[in-house]
């Protein structure tokens, strides 16, 4: 998990990794020079070393491993259940919720809630993720038999997902299919980047991309992934130079207004996952939407998404027609 801090002007004179030590809770100083030593810590300003002495004032960002689930406290927090059975639960996920535990950061994660939620009659078992300022629809199988299904069809590419996203500025297609490999940035070990096919931990990736709504200043689009790799829609986006509003890691802006005539100001990427059609466990399609919320709703003008949808379909009725981006009807 990644945490970004600010150190306060009395840490000055600490040891960086003394400091880090104290801050991520669960985190040992040699956990923490490891990260530092796989170039997975970043300071402004300043040298990234274990021993080096603190001013006070350093923006700091570190990137440390999970917590395993065994680990995970129980806690209540409300959740937004869209389908559940013996095999499958599916939830609409709020923007700003960590899914997963980890080390400096235990507590709060949608896994607490889920853990406390199932009170011991089951184990919530990660399928897929989504970045924590990602809205939309998520599955957690129910027990490992559905954990391992569920995973298999989406390393398969067995699973259909549409996400909406507002980007900046105005694609001059309505269509387009973005092909670049993913790999790390080297400048910012938050980031990723497109990278040549045959480059050190390139992964190949494939999105498709379906303008629904344009505006003066932004637009609307629908994003199939057909790859899952981490930040994908985000990082095609802002390579065609069109970042998700309020993008702060992909984008020029961290700060997008909702609408012209409200205060209110849009604080996350503006990106939702719509809908999920996946492979059931125990056969058939369970095909997942839900509408952006209230923020990225707010910027909805021209096109609407249609209601939440759950529904069960066998394979052959899911279709991939002209516009797949379409729940089946």
């Amino acid at each position: 998990m990644l945490h970004e801090l600010l150190v306060p002007a009395e840490a000055a004179g600490e040891r960086l990794d003394v400091w880090l030590e104290r801050q991520l809770e669960g985190c040992s100083r040699s956990l923490v020079a490891r990260c530092i030593k796989a170039g997975r810590c970043t300071m402004q300003p300043g040298t990234v070393k274990p021993g080096w002495r603190l001013r006070g004032g350093e923006r700091i960002a570190i990137e440390v491993p999970d917590i395993p689930d065994l680990d995970v406290v129980g806690e209540t927090m409300p959740l937004s259940i869209l389908y559940e059975d013996e095999a499958l639960l599916v939830l609409d996920k709020p923007p700003g919720l960590v899914v997963h535990p980890a080390i400096g950061h235990p507590r709060g994660t949608l896994l607490n809630g889920l853990v406390a939620y199932a009170g011991g009659a089951w184990t919530p078992l990660q399928i897929h993720r989504l970045d924590a300022d990602t809205s939309g629809v998520m599955a957690v199988a129910k027990h490992p038999t559905a954990q391992a299904v569920c995973q298999d069809a989406f390393r398969q590419r067995r699973v259909g997902k549409a996400y909406i996203a507002m980007v900046q500025g105005r694609p001059r297609s309505d269509y387009d299919e973005h092909g670049g490999a993913i790999g790390h940035s080297r400048r910012d070990f938050r980031k990723r980047c497109v990278v040549a096919d045959d480059a050190p931990g390139a992964k190949p990736a494939c999105t498709r991309f379906w303008v629904v709504d344009r505006q003066a200043a932004y637009t609307v689009v629908v994003a199939r992934p057909v790859t899952g790799r981490t930040h994908q829609i985000r990082v095609h986006c802002a390579d065609r130079h069109h970042p998700c509003l309020a993008d702060g890691l992909y984008g020029p802006s961290d700060r997008w207004p909702v609408a012209v005539d409200q205060p209110a100001r849009l604080t996350r990427h503006a990106l939702h996952a719509w809908w999920l059609a996946l492979p059931h466990p125990q056969g058939g399609v369970l095909l997942v939407s839900q509408p952006p919320p209230a923020d990225m709703a707010a910027l909805l003008t021209a096109w609407q998404p249609g209601p939440p949808r759950c529904a069960m379909f066998d394979a052959e009725q899911v279709p991939d027609g002209p516009q797949p981006w379409l729940p089946p009807e």
